[in-house]
C-alpha cells in the first residue's frame, strides 16, 4: 500500500477501511487561530508541520445570523483575573439574564444559569421559534488550507443540549426525572429548529469533505443521569439529525466524554460515524481494547491520549503510552489517536509543550 496522507488516513478509518498506518490528529490544535500569535505554542506548531503523518482535527467557526442568538445582548466585564460573561434576553413575558465567569488559562462556567425557576421557563416558553441563518465561509477557507493535513470539523446543535445549556444543571437533571414530558417537548421543539439549520448548513457543505460533529449527548451520560434519559431524549432526535447529515454524503461525530459504556450502544441506534474522546479511566470506564472490540465494523474511535496527563506526565511516559496504544491498534482500523481535548493555556506550561511535542513526534515514528 502506498503511504497515504493524513487526511486519507483519517477518512480511511472513520470509514472502517484499511489504513496504511495508526492515523494520528492533533485535537484541534492548528495554526488557524489564536495559537499562531501565542509564542509559546510555535514550537508545537512547527513539528506538527514537520511530522508528516500526523494530521489535524480542526474545529471550523460557524457564524450564526438572526434567530435566538440574534436576540442576545453581551456584555463582559472584568473580575480581577477572570471575566464575566453577563447575557440578557429578552422575552414577550420580560428579560431573562445569565452570567458566566471564566478563571485566566481555565475553562469557563456558568455561575447564574438563564432559567432559574418556573417563572422564568415561562418567560422562556414565550419566545418564538426563530431559525438563525448559518454561514460556512470560515469553514470553507480552512478546508483548503488545511488541504490533505487533515479534517474541518463542523458543530451543529444537539436538542437536548440546547435546552439543558439555559438551566442550572442540577435543577435540569430533576425536571428530567419529575417532568420528563415538559423537558421532551422542550427537546422537540428545538429538534425543528435545529433541522431547518443543518439543512441550510448541509447545502452549504456541498463539495466539501467535512466532519459534522455534536457535543450536547455527554451531558446525558452516567452518573450525571441515567442511560434511559439518554435512550428517550437523546437517540431518537439525533437519529434523525444524523440521518440528514449522512443522507447528505457527510461523516458526522458524536463528542462526548466521560463514561460511556452504559450508553454504547446508543451511539450505533445514532448512527454516528465517529465517537470522541474516548477516555482512559478514571474519566473514562472503558479500556480500548474493549470499546474498538464494540465498536469495530460499526463506529471510529477517536482520543484515548488523556489531555490531563499531557499538563502531568514526563515525556518518557507519554511515549510509552503512545507505544502500548501503537500497539494494541497496530493491526486494526476503525481507530484515530488524538488527545482528549483542545489545548487551553495561553502560554501553556513548559511542561505541556515538552509532552506535546513528545506526542507528536512519538507518534510520528512509532505509529
Amino acid at each position: 500500500m502506498s503511504a497515504m496522507s493524513p487526511k486519507e488516513r483519517m477518512l480511511s478509518a472513520i470509514g472502517r477501511d484499511q489504513v496504511d498506518r495508526v492515523p494520528v490528529a492533533t485535537y484541534n490544535f492548528h495554526p488557524f487561530g489564536e495559537f499562531a500569535q501565542e509564542p509559546a505554542y510555535l514550537p508545537m506548531l512547527k513539528a506538527l508541520y514537520q511530522a508528516k503523518s500526523v494530521g489535524i482535527l480542526c474545529k471550523g467557526p460557524v457564524e450564526h445570523r438572526g434567530g435566538r442568538e440574534g436576540r442576545l445582548k453581551i456584555e463582559r466585564r472584568a473580575q480581577g483575573e477572570a471575566v464575566l460573561t453577563i447575557t440578557q434576553l429578552d422575552t414577550p413575558k420580560g428579560r431573562l439574564s445569565m452570567v458566566n465567569r471564566k478563571p485566566k488559562d481555565q475553562p469557563g462556567y456558568c455561575v447564574e444559569p438563564l432559567i432559574k425557576d418556573d417563572t422564568d421557563l415561562e418567560k422562556f416558553l414565550s419566545l418564538p421559534d426563530e431559525v438563525s441563518f448559518p454561514d460556512l465561509t470560515r469553514v470553507k477557507e480552512i478546508h483548503e488550507k488545511l488541504s490533505d493535513k487533515g479534517l474541518v470539523y463542523v458543530h451543529y446543535d444537539d436538542p437536548f443540549y440546547s435546552v439543558a445549556r439555559w438551566f442550572d444543571f442540577e435543577d435540569f437533571a430533576i425536571r428530567c426525572i419529575r417532568q420528563f414530558s415538559l423537558i421532551k417537548q422542550l427537546v422537540e421543539r428545538e429538534l425543528e429548529r435545529i433541522k431547518v439549520e443543518l439543512k441550510l448548513m448541509l447545502d452549504q457543505a456541498k463539495g466539501y469533505d467535512l466532519l459534522f460533529y455534536t457535543v450536547g449527548p455527554e451531558i446525558a451520560t452516567p452518573p450525571l443521569l441515567p442511560p434511559r434519559i439518554f435512550e428517550t431524549l437523546v437517540t431518537p432526535y439525533e437519529r434523525e439529525l444524523v440521518g440528514m447529515i449522512r443522507e447528505a454524503g457527510h461523516l458526522c461525530s458524536i463528542h462526548c466524554h466521560g463514561k460511556v459504556r452504559a450508553v454504547f450502544d446508543q451511539f450505533f441506534e445514532i448512527g454516528a460515524n465517529v465517537l470522541e474522546p474516548m477516555e482512559p479511566p478514571p474519566q473514562g470506564d472503558i479500556s480500548l481494547e474493549e470499546a474498538l472490540d464494540r465498536a469495530e465494523g460499526r463506529m471510529c474511535l477517536m482520543g484515548y491520549i488523556q489531555d490531563q496527563e499531557l499538563y502531568t506526565l514526563s515525556p518518557k511516559e507519554i511515549r510509552e503510552k503512545i507505544k502500548a496504544i501503537f500497539c494494541l491498534t497496530q493491526r486494526r482500523t476503525g481507530y484515530i489517536m488524538t488527545p482528549t481535548a483542545t489545548p487551553y493555556m495561553f502560554p501553556p506550561p513548559e511542561r505541556f509543550v515538552r509532552n506535546y511535542l513528545e506526542f507528536i513526534r512519538a507518534a510520528d515514528t512509532l505509529c
